[in-house]
């Protein structure tokens, strides 16, 4: 009696997972129009002496099918 209970959590987890991999697969390969992604989206910097200025690269990859066009960029 002790594996019916066992086998239907088995079978309910077993389904959430293969959605939750289905609706990754689907998210993954539509990538239509232009998709900017930054891989290393934090900088944390050493402290600064008031004055001085502070520069830092980020890396910015389109992953979509167009052209990606950056038109203004903000500070947060």
């Amino acid at each position: 009696m002790i594996r019916k209970p066992f086998f239907i959590i088995f079978l309910f987890a077993l389904i959430v997972f293969i959605c939750n991999v289905s609706a990754e697969v689907k998210m993954s390969t539509e990538k239509k129009g232009p998709v900017a992604v930054v891989p290393s989206p934090n900088f944390v910097s050493k402290p600064v002496v008031e004055g001085n200025s502070i520069v830092h690269e980020y890396v910015i990859k389109n992953i979509g099918t167009e052209t990606l066009k950056i038109s203004r960029v903000r500070t947060g």
